[in-house]
């Protein structure tokens, strides 16, 4: 199962972490994969390539994990822009766990 978890600090969402393996399919068939792959691929493009920010994005293949985190501090603009991008990505999380409930949990922390 993948576990997607979203850091938050009150409404501000820090970082989100991606754990796991779906399941789903076959290594190269899992549509569930490479659905979270894709769309936290295109959050990190859209925050550190798009807006610029620097996040701090960590891979580890091994353990099946990657973190992206934001700055600490932000411009207004900017934290706007990427908590918008970041709600958008937990929504197509839950989105996704309700079509396929097996095989990603989605959580808070």
């Amino acid at each position: 199962m993948t576990t997607a978890r979203f850091f938050t600090t009150g409404s501000r969402i820090d970082a989100v972490e991606v754990t796991g393996h779906a399941g789903y399919a076959e290594e190269g068939e899992d549509i569930v994969c490479a659905a979270v792959s894709a769309n936290l691929d295109l959050t990190s493009c859209l925050l550190g390539d798009v807006m610029g920010l620097e996040i701090k994005t960590e891979v580890d293949e091994d353990n099946a994990r990657i973190r992206i985190t934001l700055p600490a501090k932000l411009e207004e603009a900017d934290e706007v822009q990427a908590q918008n991008a970041l709600d958008a990505l937990m929504l197509y999380f839950i989105n996704l766990k309700a079509r396929y409930q097996d095989f990603i949990e989605v959580m808070e922390v």
